[in-house]
C-alpha cells in the first residue's frame, strides 16, 4: 500500500487479491454482461463522460453483498493513512464497470462525492505505447520543477483511490482488440458526530 502526494491531494495505490478479481469477473461475464435487459436498464453511458460503448452500473444487491467487502478495507486504510479517522460511515453512492476497447478513452473529468476509486479487472498484455490504457491524475499546470500530473500504468488487480474532485483521464488503447476492464466508484464520507 502506498499513499502518494505528488502535488497535494493524496492518491492511494494498492492491489486486490486474484480471488477477488476472479469473483468480480465471473459475476460480470456470467451474469451482468449476458443479460441484455439488465445491461440496458443499468446502462451508465448517458451519465458518464467516457467515449466508451459499455459502461454499466453494478447491481445494488451485488454491490452491497460482494463489492463493499472488497472496497471497504481499502477506503478505511486510505482515510486512516491520510489522518482522517473521524468518519462514522462510508457510503458508496455509485459503482460501475467500464469495458474499454481499441481507441476508446475517458477525457479529463472529476467525480461526485468525497472519495472515488478505480480497480482493474482486465488489462491488455500487449501495448503499442506505454501510455496505452494508463490513467493520469492532474492537479495543476506543468511548470519548472512541477509536472502537475502523475501517470499510473495499472496491472490486473491495481486499485487507486483519490479525492473525487481530482481531475483524471484514461488513455486509449491502440492497435489492440483486447479489453481493458475496470470498476469505478464514488463514496461519501459520513463524519462522526462531534461532542
Amino acid at each position: 500500500m502506498k499513499i502518494l502526494r505528488p502535488f497535494g491531494p493524496p492518491i492511494y495505490e494498492n492491489n486486490i487479491l486474484d480471488t477477488e478479481i476472479n469473483e468480480i469477473n465471473k459475476y460480470l461475464d456470467e451474469d451482468l454482461f449476458q443479460d441484455f435487459n439488465k445491461k440496458k436498464k443499468l446502462d451508465a453511458s448517458k451519465s458518464l463522460v467516457g467515449k466508451v460503448k459499455e459502461e454499466i452500473f453494478i447491481e445494488k444487491h451485488y454491490l452491497e453483498s460482494n463489492i463493499l467487502k472488497i472496497l471497504s478495507p481499502h477506503i478505511n486504510q486510505y482515510l486512516l493513512n491520510c489522518n482522517y479517522s473521524s468518519h462514522k460511515e462510508v457510503i458508496v453512492t455509485s459503482c460501475w464497470t467500464v469495458r474499454q476497447f481499441e481507441s476508446e478513452y475517458n477525457p479529463v473529468h472529476s467525480h461526485n462525492g468525497d472519495v472515488s476509486g478505480v480497480l482493474y479487472l482486465k488489462f491488455p498484455k500487449e501495448k503499442k505505447n506505454k501510455k496505452d490504457g494508463s490513467i493520469t491524475f492532474i492537479n495543476s499546470p506543468t511548470f519548472f520543477l512541477n509536472t502537475g500530473h502523475l501517470t499510473f500504468y495499472p496491472n490486473v488487480g491495481s486499485i487507486y483511490l483519490f479525492p473525487s474532485y481530482l481531475l483524471h483521464t484514461v488513455y486509449p488503447i491502440r492497435d489492440n482488440n483486447e479489453e481493458r476492464r475496470s470498476m469505478s466508484f464514488n463514496a461519501n464520507i459520513k463524519p462522526s458526530p462531534t461532542i
